[in-house]
C-alpha cells in the first residue's frame, strides 16, 4: 500500500520495523512466519497508517481477545451505558454492533433495555460463542454490501457501535458508508478508537502491529465522516487502550447541536503539532531511544541475577516483545488470564503462556506488565506477589519500576 486509505494521497515512511509474527497467532508451534511492517503518514491528510495489508481471514478468523475477560473493559462499558440512558435508549431501540466480539456489550444492552440487538463479527470462535448465548451475531466482515443485506432484512438502526474496530480496517470509508446506509434519520453512531495524540506523545509504539492498520485522531475521524455524509456531534476522552476517543456521530443532513468539545479537541491536536511532518518523523527517534532504555534496564536486572516474567499476552505485548527482541533468555514466564492463550507460545518469541494462578509457585522478582493499559487491575489482582517482595515494571511512557 503506497497511498492513504482515507484520501488516496502518497504515503511517507516514519519507521520500518522489519518483520514480526502476527501478534494474535498463539499456537504450540515455534518458528511462525513473519511479515513486514512499517509505519507511514499521508503527505496530504496526515493520517498515520501501516503500509502493509494482509488477508483479513489471516488476522481475524480465529481471534483470541475476548471483550468479557477484562474487568476494566467491563467498567468502561458500564460508563457508556450511563450515557446511553440519558440519550433515551429504550426497548423500542434497534441496536447494531460492528465487531461485536463475544457479544458481551450488546448482551448487557439486551438484558438492561430489552432492545433488539444484532452483532457482526468476523471471528468464527467469537461469533459462535455469542450465538450460543442467544446474542444473534452475523459471522462476516462488515462492509457496504453487507449493510445493504442487513437493511433489507432489519431496516434501519437507532444505535450503531464500532468500538476499537476502525483501527483494523483497510478501507475505513467502506465501513462509514455502510453505517450511513443503516443509521436511522435521528440515529447515533458511537465509535471508539485509540487516540493518535496519546500514541505519539506517550511513545506507545506497542500499538503498531498488523491488526492495527490505521492510527486515528479526531481529525481523521472527522475527515471520514465528511466523506460519507456523517458528522461528529460530540466526543469524549476515555481511559481505554492507553487513551482513546469516543465519538458520537449522526447523519450530516440532520441539524444537531455540535458540542464545543469537538472543536476543542481538534484544536488541541493542531496545537500539539500532531500533524507536522517534523513531529511525525521524530516518532522514530523516540521509539529507538525507548527500546535502548528498556534494554539497558533489563540488562542491569539480569546482571544482578533477577528473575523477570511478563503479565499480559495482549496484542500490544506481543508487538513490544518482538520489537525489543525479548526471548526466554530474558523472560522466564508469561502469564495471562485468557484460557484461550494458556498453554500456547507467544508469537515470534516462543515463551509458554501460563495461568496467573501459577505465579505464586514461581520465583519471580519482577513482573513486566505488558497489558499496561489495565495495570491498576493487574496490580490489585496480584497483591500477594507484591507482599512477597515482587516488583512491577511498567513500559510506558518510559520504562520504570513501581516501588
Amino acid at each position: 500500500m503506497t497511498c492513504c486509505r482515507i484520501c488516496n494521497f502518497k504515503l511517507k515512511k516514519i519507521i520500518d520495523f522489519g518483520k514480526i509474527a502476527l501478534v494474535g497467532n498463539f499456537s504450540k508451534k515455534k518458528n511462525q512466519r513473519k511479515y513486514k511492517i512499517s509505519l507511514n503518514y499521508c503527505q496530504s491528510c496526515k493520517h498515520v497508517q501501516i503500509s502493509e495489508h494482509l488477508k483479513p481471514d489471516l488476522l481475524f478468523k480465529n481471534y483470541l481477545w475476548e471483550t468479557g475477560v477484562s474487568k476494566s473493559n467491563l467498567y468502561l462499558l458500564n460508563d457508556l451505558i450511563k450515557r446511553l440512558k440519558k440519550s433515551g435508549i429504550s426497548k423500542n431501540s434497534k441496536i447494531l454492533e460492528i465487531a461485536s466480539n463475544d457479544g458481551s456489550f450488546i448482551k448487557i444492552l439486551k438484558k438492561q433495555f430489552k432492545s433488539f440487538v444484532l452483532g457482526i463479527d468476523p471471528a468464527q470462535n467469537l461469533a459462535k460463542k455469542a450465538n450460543s448465548e442467544k446474542v444473534f451475531t452475523i459471522n462476516k466482515f462488515f462492509d457496504f454490501n453487507l449493510s445493504k443485506k442487513i437493511q433489507k432484512k432489519f431496516r434501519k438502526f437507532d444505535y450503531i457501535f464500532a468500538r476499537n474496530v476502525v483501527a483494523h480496517l483497510n478501507n475505513p470509508n467502506e465501513m462509514f458508508k455502510g453505517v450511513e446506509n443503516l443509521l436511522s434519520e435521528d440515529g447515533i453512531f458511537i465509535l471508539e478508537v485509540p487516540h493518535l495524540l496519546n500514541i505519539i506523545k506517550q511513545n506507545q509504539y506497542d500499538n503498531i502491529f498488523h491488526e492495527h492498520i490505521g492510527f486515528h485522531s479526531l481529525k481523521s475521524i472527522n475527515d471520514l465522516c465528511k466523506r460519507n455524509k456523517l458528522q461528529v456531534l460530540d466526543v469524549d476522552l476515555i481511559n481505554s487502550q492507553g487513551g482513546s476517543i469516543r465519538c458520537f456521530i449522526s447523519k450530516s443532513k440532520i441539524e444537531n447541536k455540535i458540542s464545543k468539545k469537538v472543536d476543542n479537541i481538534l484544536n488541541i491536536e493542531k496545537k500539539s503539532k500532531l500533524f507536522s511532518n517534523k513531529e511525525l518523523e521524530k516518532f522514530e527517534i523516540k521509539i529507538k531511544k525507548h527500546i535502548k532504555d528498556f534494554k539497558a534496564m533489563i540488562k542491569k536486572l539480569k546482571k544482578n541475577k533477577k528473575k523477570i516474567s511478563i503479565y499480559g499476552a495482549s496484542g500490544k505485548g506481543q508487538a513490544f516483545m518482538q520489537f525489543n527482541k525479548i526471548d526466554n533468555k530474558i523472560i522466564d514466564y508469561v502469564f495471562d488470564k485468557s484460557k484461550l492463550k494458556q498453554g500456547k507460545l507467544t508469537p515470534g518469541t516462543n515463551i509458554k503462556i501460563l495461568n496467573p494462578k501459577l505465579l505464586t509457585r514461581q520465583k519471580v522478582d519482577y513482573l513486566l506488565i505488558l497489558s499496561w493499559n489495565i495495570k491498576e487491575e493487574i496490580i490489585k489482582q496480584e497483591t500477594n506477589f507484591r507482599k512477597n517482595g515482587g516488583k512491577f515494571i511498567i513500559p510506558f511512557p518510559r520504562p520504570k519500576v513501581l516501588n
